[in-house]
């Protein structure tokens, strides 16, 4: 277990995110999309993002996909629920959203040590 891996790939998660939520916010402030639009959008993102880092992770590490997807994946859904205890309170619904995202990373790693096999 490579601990830069990890620290690379979260921050270049978070930039990824930082950048994506300003384009967001100009679309949303002009009104392009509704807001329901958006949050679909987004969650597919959030989805394809963990599955990139799940799958990135374990092909760097080139073993056990599953539990590098999970850990990456564990270590961004902390920091998300750390940020949301602080702003406001966490509900089902988000508990159901947070392990959507831990399962889309397992599975990016499980296509990422399968990959790299070949």
């Amino acid at each position: 277990m490579n601990y830069k891996n990890y620290i690379k790939i979260i921050l270049k998660y978070f930039l990824i995110i930082l950048v994506y939520t300003l384009i967001i916010s100009i679309f949303y402030y002009f009104e392009i999309f509704s807001y329901k639009t958006l949050r679909i959008i987004n969650y597919i993102i959030n989805i394809l993002l963990f599955g990139y880092n799940g799958y990135k992770i374990a092909n760097l590490e080139g073993k056990k996909g599953y539990l590098n997807g999970f850990l990456i994946s564990l270590i961004i859904v902390i920091i998300f629920i750390l940020i949301s205890l602080i702003i406001s309170k966490i509900s089902f619904s988000t508990l159901i959203y947070y392990l959507s995202l831990i399962s889309s990373s397992i599975t990016g790693g499980i296509i990422g040590v399968s990959k790299k096999q070949k």
